[in-house]
């Protein structure tokens, strides 16, 4: 009976986590697309995390595999799949023929365009007055940054480069923004660290201290608190150390859950300065990237030789 019931909450977890990308992609296509209607940023972002989460248990994934193999053995499924499999053939060709070109293209211009934005950075912190020191600081360390991770990632090399182009695009002058660049992300940076993100900080510190201190100590407390061992002998030192760590493992516990409402308040915070437009730009390379990343992973290209040349510096 329990079983019965099991499988019963997993069909309708399964269910509504469809129903609910559904209703998020249409009312992204409607309202962030569209402008027909108002879009709610944290309900949309929410939603996604909620179904990232959903999608990592392997139970679901089993229960939604077995929808579909039942979907199929229906007539209209049967139908619908014959009729469909040469759309959803030229479907598949496309996609991996526009995923593998840009994946070349983006891994070019990334590799070649990141350098050259530090170097015209630096020629315009020597030209023009309005870009200072500290701005051409920050963005010759924030675009290394950028750049280090995209040599691992083409998710961040393809969200790198279409924020960039966007913000070109964007400006006055498209020929002087690689030069002014610098002082237009200080501006930026300066808008985003208002009031309210400064007095988060140190609640960002403590959810930050609390999860190393999970991470670090949690697991070994728990497995240490409650061991048991039948061989040794219950004395009293032996009753004093199960209590202090019986003690310390619901001050961990305390802890965490203390955590959990910051958490909140700082993943709220945050989300109302994401770009829900990138968000959905990612979630759909990532898409990509699980179905044909593997095809190109061999392909001779300009970040896998700086990684080579990156991990001999770090071994020799």
């Amino acid at each position: 009976m329990f079983s019965y019931l099991k499988r019963a909450l997993a069909v309708l977890v399964v269910i509504g986590a469809w129903s609910l990308l559904g209703i998020v992609l249409i009312d992204y296509m409607a309202g962030g697309l569209g402008g027909l209607v108002a879009i709610c940023k944290q309900s949309q972002v929410w939603s996604l995390m909620l179904l990232i989460i959903l999608s990592r248990s392997s139970t679901l994934k089993q229960t939604g595999n077995s929808i579909k193999q039942w979907w199929k053995g229906t007539a209209i499924g049967a139908y619908i799949v014959h009729e469909s499999a040469n759309l959803r053939a030229l479907t598949s060709a496309v996609l991996r023929w526009f995923y593998i070109n840009l994946y070349l293209l983006a891994d070019v211009l990334f590799c070649v365009g990141a350098p050259l934005l530090i170097v015209s950075a630096s020629a315009g912190w020597w030209l023009i007055d309005e870009v200072s020191y500290l701005a051409l600081l920050i963005y010759s360390c924030m675009i290394s940054l950028i750049f280090f991770a995209g040599l691992y990632s083409n998710l961040v090399r393809l969200l790198a480069l279409g924020y960039f182009i966007c913000y070109w695009l964007l400006a006055g002058d498209m020929l002087m923004y690689p030069f002014i660049a610098p002082a237009a992300v200080q501006k930026n940076i300066a808008l985003l660290m208002t009031d309210s993100v400064n007095a988060l900080l140190p609640a960002a510190g403590l959810v930050l201290i609390v999860y190393l201190l999970a991470r670090r100590l949690g697991l070994s407390i728990i497995a240490k608190a409650f061991k048991q061992d039948s061989n040794q002998d219950s004395n009293q030192d032996s009753r004093g150390d199960f209590s202090r760590d019986i003690f310390s493992n619901y001050l961990l516990l305390g802890c965490l859950l203390m955590a959990i409402p910051l958490l909140v308040i700082i993943t709220n915070t945050a989300i109302s300065h994401i770009n829900i437009h990138m968000l959905f730009v990612g979630l759909g390379i990532w898409l990509l990237d699980r179905y044909w990343q593997d095809d190109v992973a061999n392909e001779p290209t300009l970040s896998s030789d700086c990684r080579y040349f990156l991990n001999l510096s770090w071994k020799y």
